[in-house]
C-alpha cells in the first residue's frame, strides 16, 4: 500500500482552530462577566446552551462531511465561524453576543469531526495510532497558547481582538482549503484501494468494549473541564487573580494536557488496559473537585496537574477507540465530538441547576461529582458484561 497523503496541512488549520476557538470561547466568559454583569450562574447557563447546540450540530456535522466532501464542510465551518464572530464584534449588546455564540458554536460543528477524519484517513492500522496522538498534541498545545496568552492579548490589544483575531484567522483558513482539496485530489486519483475494512473484524471483541467504556468516560470528561472553564472567572476572583494572571494560571491543566498526549503518543501501554482507563476516571473526579473549591493559588495549581493527565488519557481513549477499526471517520468524529457536547452541556447545565435551587456557590463542584461517579459505576457494568 502506497505511504497516505501529507498531513501537515490538516495540522495546520487544526492548530490554528484551537487557539482562535480557546481564545474566543474562554475570554468571552471574562467579557460577559466585565460587561454583562454575568456571574458562575449565568456563564454556567450559557455553557449550557453552547453544549446543547454542538451535541446536535457535531453529529451532523460528521455526517455532512462524509457525505457532502469533506472541504465543502470545513469551508462551511470555517467561512461561518468567522461571519460570526464579526457579528459579535457589530453588535456588542447582550443579545448580540449571544447570538454570535450561537452562531459560531453551529458552524464549528463542521470542523472538528472532519479534521479529525482528515488525519485518519487513508491509514492503516499500525500508523493510525501516529496520526492521532500528533493530532492530540497539536490542539492541545494551541489551545494551552490560546488561554494563557489571552489574558494578555484581552488586556493588551482590547476586548475587539476577542473578535477580530479569530476571524482572521478563520479567513485564513477558509482560504487554505482550495490547495488543500487540490492536493488531497491529486493523491486521491492516483491512490490504491485501501485493504479490506476491519469494521466487523479487530473492532470487534477487546477493541469493541474499550471503544463504548471511552464513549462513555468522554462526556464525563467534558462534564468536568467545561464546568471548570465557565466559572474560571469566579474562581479566578476567589484567589486573587486578574484576567492575564488567570490566563496563565488556569491553563496549568492545558499545558499538563498537552504534555500528556505527547507521553501516551510515545508510549501504547494504555491501549486496551482497563486499569490505566479507570485510575484516570477516578483521579478526574477528585482532582476536579479541588480545582473548584481550591482556596489558594497552589492548590489549584498541584490539582489542575492531574486534571491534565486524567482528562488526556480519557480523551485519547475516546477518540483512538472512535477512529480503530473505521472506514467511516467522518461520522466516526461526528459521534466522538457529540459525546463531547453532551458533557459541555451536561456539566454546566448540573453545576447551574445545582446552584440555582440550592443557592450555594459550592453546589455544582459537589453535583457535578456526583455524576462523575455515577460515571465510574456505568463504566464498571460495561467492563463486567463485557467479561
Amino acid at each position: 500500500m502506497r505511504p497516505s497523503p501529507s498531513k501537515t496541512g490538516y495540522y495546520v488549520l487544526e492548530g490554528l482552530n484551537s487557539f482562535a476557538t480557546a481564545y474566543y470561547f474562554n475570554y468571552l466568559m471574562f467579557l460577559l462577566r466585565d460587561a454583562h454583569g454575568f456571574g458562575n450562574l449565568q456563564n454556567l447557563t450559557v455553557s449550557a446552551v453552547h453544549g446543547f447546540i454542538y451535541i446536535g450540530g457535531s453529529w451532523y456535522g460528521g455526517r455532512f462531511g462524509q457525505r457532502h466532501g469533506y472541504f465543502t464542510s470545513l469551508r462551511i465551518g470555517f467561512g461561518g465561524m468567522a461571519a460570526a464572530v464579526v457579528v459579535g464584534w457589530l453588535v456588542p449588546a447582550l443579545w448580540g453576543q449571544l447570538l454570535a455564540l450561537g452562531l459560531w458554536t453551529i458552524t464549528m460543528c463542521f470542523t472538528w469531526p472532519i479534521l479529525e477524519a482528515l488525519v485518519s484517513e487513508h491509514e492503516t492500522p499500525d500508523r493510525l495510532p501516529d496520526r492521532v496522538g500528533l493530532y492530540n498534541v497539536v490542539w492541545a498545545g494551541t489551545a494551552a497558547l490560546g488561554f494563557s496568552c489571552g489574558g494578555w492579548l484581552f488586556e493588551h490589544l482590547g476586548h475587539p481582538s476577542l473578535y477580530w483575531l479569530p476571524a482572521v484567522i478563520h479567513v485564513g483558513q477558509f482560504a487554505a482549503t482550495w490547495s488543500l482539496q487540490a492536493k488531497h485530489d491529486v493523491w486521491a486519483a492516483s491512490a490504491t484501494p485501501r485493504p479490506a475494512s476491519r469494521e466487523n473484524g479487530a473492532a470487534s471483541g477487546r477493541p469493541r468494549c474499550f471503544q463504548r467504556l471511552a464513549w462513555a468516560a468522554n462526556p464525563f470528561n467534558y462534564m468536568a473541564a467545561n464546568t471548570i472553564l465557565a466559572v474560571v472567572p469566579g474562581i479566578a476572583t476567589n484567589v486573587g487573580l486578574g484576567i492575564a494572571e488567570a490566563g496563565l494560571v488556569m491553563s496549568v491543566w492545558y499545558y499538563v494536557r498537552a504534555l500528556a498526549f505527547l507521553k501516551l503518543w510515545f508510549w501504547g501501554g494504555w491501549h486496551h488496559h482497563f486499569g490505566w482507563f479507570m485510575t484516570a476516571f477516578v483521579l478526574l473526579a477528585g482532582s476536579f473537585v479541588t480545582v473548584m473549591l481550591a482556596p489558594s493559588v497552589w492548590l489549584l495549581v498541584v490539582a489542575q496537574v492531574a486534571f491534565g493527565w486524567a482528562f488526556a488519557l480519557l480523551y485519547c481513549s475516546s477518540l483512538y477507540y472512535a477512529m480503530d477499526g473505521s472506514d467511516t471517520h467522518g461520522e466516526h468524529g461526528g459521534i466522538h465530538e457529540a459525546l463531547i457536547g453532551i458533557g459541555i452541556c451536561g456539566g454546566p447545565a448540573v453545576s447551574a441547576a445545582a446552584q440555582a435551587l440550592t443557592g450555594n456557590v459550592t453546589a455544582p463542584a459537589w453535583a457535578v461529582t456526583a455524576f462523575l461517579a455515577a460515571g465510574m459505576v456505568v463504566v464498571l457494568r460495561i467492563r463486567a458484561k463485557s467479561r
